[in-house]
């Protein structure tokens, strides 16, 4: 019996054994493995000729040593007013800098306290240096309000530095270093527009005033549209990274594996338990303005005076339109006296092509105006349809002011008088919605003029087409298929003439802002 005992006392220890060895080497063989490169057995795709060691993995090391010298830290020095730095209730109230704007909207505690007013604020943040002249690049909120600022480089010398100019809508800052004793080291600026999702990055910069500090990170996402600070969301996109961000790294340098400038790290998201969401100004937003910078310390952009339908081509549109594929921008409405309108471009016009090349979507548009000067002439490809006919048109506008020209849109318009219609109590629905006439009370509601006719949407169906692409109750419908819709007969003998399946277009008016929608008929 004893010796049974024994046996099984054996048997189960070699089995433990087993199992604990089988762990162990199981958790080896998955454990994650850190690698830099492709395999060996062949070269990485586009990281040639990025700096690689021996092995073929990327030397990061390499890439470091060579940018070090040019990535500078900003100290940035401005008086505390009065007024500042207080807040109401339960802490709110306006941010007390630009930098408390970043650590409130991204969720982080302020980490020192505030100067009393009338006494100096210090800034911390970082920068690189792009010629050996002493030009560098950081963020605007970096900068913003400072009566002086100084930079530091990495051997250790302090120098004097000049605002040059600064662009708010993208948060840029381009500074000038007085009194260098000699060329200075730079960094190359790379092409962010190459950038592929999941290449490696490389952030240096000055967080929480640890000097010089890397990390390494892949590119998460492009193309951003997040607001932060002073930054116009319709002008600018930013690349989204994991590598770390923190305070202190905002204007340093987001480099690829070659050692190029791709982005200027900006800010990082740390609300609701975010971790590694950072973003970075790419920096070809950059390249197209440092030389206004340079040269009036400001920018001006381009605009050109139109509203954008922002449901865009989607496939009920395309086929509306008989259009070969979904690029393009539909016009909902021209601005008057705006440049599309001396360029004779419609309403219901689709811009295809700015200056031959394609537009891809609304974004793509205005980055494709944005990026040129009041002044400048630009080439737009027009595709419009007459009924059945279409047809594809050539035209030239000059651009205007974009802040100008944003700015007069925002302005009050003049109502235009007219007989107010008489209540009309009928009702007809189609396409998901219920309309009604237009009455004294509805028109004053929604602040709509007088001389304009169409019917009022009462009602949308829940998960219907139309609630998908953005119709709401007191909206207006002023046309359908471009046709005047006057009254609720005529919404109703359109409706009756549809076909299974057909797909309408109606003009709709939501307060000021007018648009345009494609909804589908239900079989």
């Amino acid at each position: 019996m004893k010796n049974r005992t024994l046996g099984y006392a054996s048997l189960l220890a070699v089995v433990g054994v087993s199992i604990v060895f089988g762990m162990l080497l199981g958790g080896r063989l998955n454990a994650p493995q850190v690698t830099f490169a492709a395999p060996i057995a062949g070269p990485p795709v586009r990281l040639t000729p990025a700096v690689t060691g021996s092995g073929g993995a990327l030397d990061f090391a390499d890439v470091v040593e060579q940018a070090m010298p040019a990535v500078v830290s900003v100290r940035s020095t401005s008086m505390q007013g009065e007024g500042e730095g207080e807040e109401g209730p339960e802490g709110e109230g306006e941010p007390r800098s630009p930098e408390d704007f970043f650590r409130r909207f991204f969720g982080d505690p302020d980490p020192s306290p505030q100067a009393p007013p009338g006494h100096p604020r210090i800034g911390e943040g970082s920068g690189f240096i792009i010629s050996e002249d002493g030009y560098l690049l950081t963020n605007n909120h970096v900068v913003e309000g400072a009566t002086r600022v100084n930079v530091g480089t990495n051997d250790g010398r302090d120098f004097e530095a000049t605002v040059v100019g600064t662009d708010p809508s993208i948060d840029l800052a381009l500074l000038k270093i007085e009194d260098a004793d000699g060329p200075l080291p730079t960094l190359p600026l790379g092409d962010s527009e190459a950038l592929r999702v999941g290449e490696w990055v490389i952030a240096i910069g000055n967080p929480l005033e640890f000097e010089q500090t890397v990390t390494v990170g892949v590119i998460s996402a492009k193309q951003r549209r997040v607001q932060i600070g002073q930054t116009d969301a319709g002008v600018v996109s930013f690349l989204q990274t994991d590598a770390a961000i923190n305070f202190g790294n905002s204007g340093g340098p987001l480099l690829d594996a070659r050692g190029n400038v791709v982005g200027i790290n900006t800010a990082i998201r740390r609300a609701n338990y975010a971790e590694g969401i950072g973003f970075a100004l790419p920096i070809n937003h950059a390249r197209m303005v440092i030389d206004q910078l340079r040269d009036r310390g400001y920018v001006k952009r381009g605009y050109i005076g139109i509203t954008m339908n922002q449901g865009g081509i989607d496939g009920e549109a395309r086929e509306y339109l008989g259009l070969p594929d979904g690029f393009g921008v539909i016009v909902d409405a021209v601005t008057e006296d705006g440049p599309a309108e001396a360029a004779g471009v419609r309403k219901n016009d689709v811009i295809r092509k700015v200056d031959g090349t394609v537009v891809k979507d609304n974004l793509d548009l205005i980055s494709k105006i944005a990026s040129k000067q009041p002044g400048d002439e630009v080439t737009l490809e027009l595709y419009r349809k007459n009924g059945n006919r279409s047809q594809t048109l050539t035209v030239t506008a000059v651009l205007q002011d974009r802040d100008e020209g944003l700015a007069a849109r925002t302005r009050p318009q003049r109502q235009t008088p007219g007989r107010a219609t008489e209540e009309e109590p009928e009702t007809a629905s189609g396409l998901g919605l219920t309309v009604t006439g237009l009455t004294r009370a509805s028109r004053e509601r929604v602040g709509l003029d007088a001389g304009v006719e169409g019917v009022i949407v009462t009602e949308v169906e829940f998960e219907s087409q139309a609630t998908e692409k953005g119709i709401g109750r007191d909206m207006v419908i002023t046309s359908m298929n471009s046709r005047s819709v006057g009254s609720v007969s005529d919404f109703a003998e359109t409706m009756d003439g549809l076909e299974p399946g057909e797909v309408i277009k109606l003009d709709v008016l939501a307060g000021r802002r007018e648009f345009t929608v494609f909804l589908r008929q239900p079989d």
